[in-house]
């Protein structure tokens, strides 16, 4: 069955026609574990490049996914085991994948017909306590980080478990502002919730939450609250629904259905403009029911479409939101000014790392997480 087969011929001529662009994709976890390419993906994988044809997908951040136990000197290494994964892939590929490393390129790529690919890392210990490692990686295309995995590091606090730090440390709030200069785009999800509070506190530019679900319609610590995706809309960021079903539901299987719920939560929330999808493909063991893969994207369209949301805010929710996120970075020459200017705002009295009376500050809660 192909993946317009089988929804109405005006949600496949939407979802044609859209920009669809994802948050989040372990792709390249999977590509360097098992050793394949992305031209054609092994049996229970969820994405490559015949999936994506047709318009199911344009445009996919691929994340470095580091786990934990790569710490304490091998995060870094790993980081650069999956890069040279994706370099392979440019000199295999070059036709039919773009690496799209500033504003203009994502949309330019799919005009050529190419999947257009931003790098991540998921997990700040990927760095190693580093900043120059972080500008490393920014020179090699990665084009935004979560501050933590699960776990926490030495600077963060992630959901996952209690969190030594409250929040972030000085050296964290460094991290953020390097970024910022970088012209990458700072990941909140897995963070802690004292960790999201800190950012919204300290960051100057839009936020991403590149996959996660909403806690209202499912209560887990990796689940944003209503009070998180409010702040994160007035930060001018872009919150996605991760597609994980234990995040989904709390019991049973979830499908389709269940995603549309979490995306029309967000949307009543957080905003038209705020809201994305961030599948998280390729990192979970199970996509939900009639969404297993990347060819069940198109349902979502239709799902959204029959709970009556407009083709105008659904080309936001598929990709354009996404878009301006990325759209709007700017690469900056290094990470030392934005540190040396907060600092200098924190030294005069300005607002502080604590940052409790920010109105954007969520309300804190339990700070531990899990994956996805």
């Amino acid at each position: 069955m192909g993946a317009y087969d089988d929804i109405p011929p005006a949600a496949a001529a939407l979802h044609r026609s859209a920009l669809v662009f994802d948050a989040h994709a372990d792709t390249l976890t999977e590509m360097t574990d098992r050793g394949y390419d992305l031209d054609a993906g092994l049996p229970g994988t969820h994405l490559d490049l015949p999936r994506c044809a047709d318009g199911v997908l344009d445009a996919q951040v691929l994340t470095c996914f580091v786990h934990p136990r790569c710490l304490p000197d091998g995060a870094a290494a790993r980081v650069r085991a999956l890069l040279t994964t994706w370099d392979r892939q440019v000199a295999r590929l070059g036709d039919r994948v773009a690496l799209c490393e500033g504003p203009g390129e994502v949309a330019a790529a799919r005009d050529a017909g190419r999947l257009a690919v931003v790098l991540a890392i998921e997990g700040g210990h990927a760095i190693e306590d580093d900043l120059e490692l972080l500008a490393d990686f920014r020179r090699h295309g990665v084009r935004t980080m979560t501050l933590t995995w699960n776990n926490s590091n030495g600077w963060a606090d992630g959901c996952g478990d209690d969190g030594p730090h409250g929040g972030l440390t000085p050296f964290g709030r460094d991290v953020v502002a390097a970024m910022e200069e970088l012209g990458m785009v700072v990941d909140v999800s897995h963070a802690a919730e004292s960790t999201f509070d800190d950012v919204l506190a300290c960051a100057t530019r839009p936020l991403l939450a590149s996959h996660s679900c909403a806690r209202a319609l499912r209560e887990h610590r990796r689940n944003l609250h209503d009070a998180q995706l409010r702040a994160l809309a007035e930060s001018g960021g872009v919150a996605c629904v991760n597609f994980y079903p234990h995040f989904l539901v709390a019991e049973g299987e979830a499908d389709v259905d269940d995603v549309v719920a979490h995306v029309l939560r967000f949307l009543e929330v957080a905003g038209e403009d705020h809201v994305g999808l961030g599948g998280d493909y390729d990192g979970i063991p199970v996509g939900p029911k009639g969404a297993e893969d990347v060819t069940g994207l198109p349902r979502v369209t239709a799902g959204l479409l029959a709970r009556g949301v407009s083709e105008r805010v659904l080309r936001k929710v598929l990709g354009g939101n996404l878009l301006r996120l990325f759209d709007g970075g700017v690469q900056g020459a290094g990470p030392k000014g934005a540190i040396a200017e907060r600092r200098a705002v924190e030294a005069g009295g300005g607002p502080s790392s604590e940052g409790r009376d920010d109105p954007r500050v969520a309300s804190r809660g339990d700070p531990r997480g899990d994956h996805s």
